[in-house]
């Protein structure tokens, strides 16, 4: 027959009703396979093992904690009405005789070694394995209890030891061949190579699990706990935390090592490489289905499948000038805490190699700050490195799922939710798998940020709202495809247009077909007919999307705002328009009731503009802002190095499509002017597009009344006048950045020669960067980075303006 592990927590088996309980598990189990039964201590024993060694260690008295334990457990073998119980109450008061002599070394030696603890908390494990076994057996079910330190071998890091696999499955697979009886293991137990006690971890009975898994290569491995499994969130914070029925050994995983209490971390790890099933399920409601744990599992169509959290953490930060191009600065981080057992939860790395920080729990600060110090006692003597900082009252999250690889636009969509609701993240980190965004906030904001990414990605709102979308270009068309895969119910296309043809819906259009119809049965676009036709049945918003540059829409925003429409542009042009019909949009729309929204004007998808909002709505004011704002500009001061003629590099950009049609839009400046003025103008500033110094690298000899191919070919005999100005820049190991800024005052755009020691020195390929500066970021600016051009990006942070009207509507 087959072999099945079940585990069965403390709370699986607290007192005498609920063994009787579990037995009747065991049994239903014992009819179709195979068991091994994997049990934790007694509901609370560990815990009570813990304090009375401590209590030793402080010379204090223990005697009437013992006496209590030993009533707990006598109490429950009296209540399952054991018939040959004398020799079990023989092996129980063995054990508490061993007991009281090991707490008793602990009060004379007024010591706890992490060794000695070991040893008083495998008391648990032993005792109520000798319970288990012992009814079983009268039962009907011959059992029999297995010291797990007698197959389970390990090294010495007491506390948490780590085990020798191989040497382990060898020693469990020889006992199991010699075995006819239902075996009871203590869970959470090992051994070294010299028999001393170790423990795998506080809920290691999971782990001890796996491993006797993995070693009879069992068919499955079912934790049994008191919850119905793994859900969505802490169900503590979040009462509508749902069952995830399915997850892969990552996803698992990924929300263990970030605070997911019901299962071990470790745990996966043998039943990955044997790919065996682990099943939790709830105790006392068996017939549920529970949480299955396996390599594959079938698309549920949300890209986050659960959100985990991890409260008390502290922040370790290192930053300074001098770490710039340090080599192997963070290899001598992890080297110096490992040599010292100082486990790492989270590591987050300024772009500019300017700072790190890693989390760590609290218990870890001395002895961390210790360590750096000594290891970079040179740098902090010279002040390469700054002091060690030292933040507390953190909470790590992290928000999970295999599909968020594959998903564009998720951390924006993370982090513009927690910025919407004025949530601070003070780290982020994003694994090279992309199947975990975690990040750290203040202690106070944790229990608000579960709640606002919980309600983001899992209440079921049937909401439907009519997308009226304008533009049906690269961006557009990217829209289309992300609405279609990931909110096909809650958001429907009812008219969609172009610059000459529009289709109209009587409900929805088809969103398979739709550029196609569009060709094919599109009538002539007029504006007021787009915006004049009714929505589908039911629906509760409407949403203007454009995605075009046209001016003239542009200035037709308040028109569409009083018809009782939001508006979502990825189209810059309407807010950098005069003051008065800037400020006539919003006031339009808060007359209405509806959204203005335009995320995207600025960095495609990054949340720079969101950013901003939140700062200036909590009462910070922004001191200055500087950026690369242009994408094609980035790239093309990325990637000159002086040997490629200039104008030859604008050729090979346009053909690859990283410029304008026209690369004089791009070139002039303009764009990143318009840019500056729109972050300028959110900061509360009293700007106009003219106000705006601008330094275009069209050279002044150029007739703009030339062809696209023709200026190329005339921009070659200025390519002198860029290498000079690259050439400059190189002397003094400086290079050129196309930058805007806003220093408080003035607003420019312009060529910049930049060192090494500014943000923008390591910047690379089309990417986008900002640094602001505002009251409470001053010393240490906010710098924003990342993708800021691009339809998938740019689509994406549309997507998410759209959702956000649903929220906020």
């Amino acid at each position: 027959m087959s072999m099945k592990i079940l585990k069965f927590g403390g709370s699986s088996i607290a007192d005498a009703d609920k063994i009787r309980h579990v037995s009747s598990i065991i049994k239903d189990s014992r009819k179709c396979s195979e068991v091994s039964i994997v049990v934790s201590a007694l509901s609370g024993v560990t815990n009570s093992l813990k304090t009375m060694a401590e209590t030793a260690a402080a010379g204090n008295h223990f005697d009437s904690s013992l006496d209590a334990l030993t009533k707990k457990h006598k109490k429950c073998l009296i209540k399952l009405l054991i018939n040959d119980k004398d020799e079990i109450v023989s092996t129980i008061d063995e054990y508490f005789r061993g007991l009281k002599f090991d707490l008793s070394v602990i009060s004379k030696e007024k010591h706890l070694t992490t060794q000695l603890l070991d040893k008083i908390l495998s008391y648990g494990e032993l005792l109520s394995t000798t319970i288990l076994a012992g009814y079983l057996s009268q039962i009907g079910l011959p059992s029999q209890q297995l010291d797990s330190r007698k197959v389970v071998l390990t090294d010495d890091q007491f506390g948490y030891a780590y085990v020798h696999y191989q040497d382990s499955y060898d020693k469990i697979r020889d006992y199991f061949n010699n075995i006819t009886s239902t075996q009871i293991i203590t869970g959470f137990l090992g051994a070294t190579v010299s028999g001393e006690t170790t423990t795998l971890g506080r809920n290691g009975s999971d782990y001890t699990a796996a491993i006797f898994g993995a070693a009879l290569n069992a068919e499955i491995i079912e934790i049994w706990t008191d919850v119905d499994g793994i859900l969505s969130a802490d169900p503590n914070i979040i009462s509508q935390a749902e069952v995830v029925h399915k997850l892969t050994y990552e996803e698992a995983m990924e929300l263990a090592h970030a605070g997911a209490k019901v299962i071990f971390p470790p745990t996966m790890i043998p039943a990955l490489y044997k790919n065996i099933p682990i099943v939790i399920k709830n105790t006392f409601k068996p017939d549920q289905t529970g949480t299955i744990i396996s390599k594959d599992r079938t698309k549920k169509g949300n890209s986050v499948v659960a959100i985990s959290s991890m409260s008390n953490v502290t922040l370790i930060r290192l930053q300074g000038a001098g770490m710039v191009g340090m080599k192997g600065i963070i290899g001598r981080i992890f080297s110096s805490l490992a040599n010292e057992n100082i486990n790492i939860i989270l590591v987050s790395q300024a772009f500019s190699e300017h700072s790190i920080c890693f989390a760590i729990k609290p218990k870890w600060i001395s002895k961390t700050v210790k360590t750096l110090e000594s290891e970079f006692s040179l740098e902090l003597k010279n002040h390469y490195i700054d002091k060690i900082k030292v933040e507390n009252n953190l909470s790590l999250i992290a928000v999970v799922g295999e599909e968020m690889r594959h998903t564009s636009g998720v951390s924006g969509r993370v982090f513009s939710t927690l910025g919407k609701n004025n949530i601070n993240v003070i780290a982020i980190a994003q694994g090279s798998s992309e199947r975990n965004i975690s990040f750290i906030v203040h202690d106070e904001d944790v229990n608000q940020a579960l709640k606002v990414l919980h309600s983001e990605y899992f209440d079921k709102n049937d909401n439907v709202a009519d997308i009226y979308l304008l533009g049906v270009g690269t961006v557009g068309s990217e829209l289309l495809d992300i609405i279609r895969k990931e909110s096909p119910q809650r958001i429907s296309v009812h008219a969609l247009g172009s610059s000459k043809k529009m289709l109209i819906g009587n409900d929805r259009v088809n969103l398979v077909t739709t550029k196609d119809d569009l060709n094919k049965t599109g009538i002539l676009f007029e504006l007021e007919d787009f915006v004049s036709t009714n929505g589908g049945q039911g629906s509760k918003q409407k949403i203007f999307v454009d995605c075009t540059a046209s001016e003239s829409i542009s200035k037709e925003y308040v028109n569409i705002l009083s018809r009782g429409f939001s508006v979502v542009t990825a189209n810059k042009i309407a807010n950098t328009l005069d003051l008065d019909y800037y400020h006539s949009i919003r006031n339009t729309a808060q007359n209405n009731n509806v959204q203005f929204r335009y995320e995207t004007n600025v960095g495609a998808g990054l949340p720079i503009i969101s950013t901003l909002q939140r700062l200036t709505a909590t009462g910070d004011k922004i001191l200055s802002i500087e950026g690369v704002l242009s994408g094609t500009l980035s790239y093309l001061f990325n990637t000159f190095d002086g040997k490629k003629p200039f104008s030859m590099l604008i050729k090979d950009a346009r053909g690859k499509g990283y410029t304008e049609p026209d690369p004089r839009e791009d070139l002039s400046g303009m764009d990143v002017a318009r840019k500056i003025l729109i972050l300028a103008r959110e900061a509360g500033v009293k700007l106009e597009l003219n106000d705006i110094s601008v330094d275009s690298l069209i050279p002044d000899g150029l007739n703009l009344e030339l062809s696209v191919d023709e200026f190329i070919n005339e921009l070659a005999d200025f390519d002198e006048l860029i290498l000079k100005r690259f050439d400059k820049a190189r002397s003094k190991q400086k290079v050129l950045r196309y930058i805007g800024s806003w220093d408080g005052k003035k607003a420019k755009v312009g060529l910049e020669e930049v060192s090494t020691e500014s943000p923008f020195y390591n910047q690379k390929g089309r990417e986008n960067l900002i640094v602001l500066r505002s009251n409470r970021y001053n010393d240490v600016p906010l710098v924003i980075k990342g993708h800021g051009a691009g339809a998938s990006v740019t689509a994406a942070g549309v997507f998410y303006d759209i959702q956000s009207c649903l929220v906020d509507g």
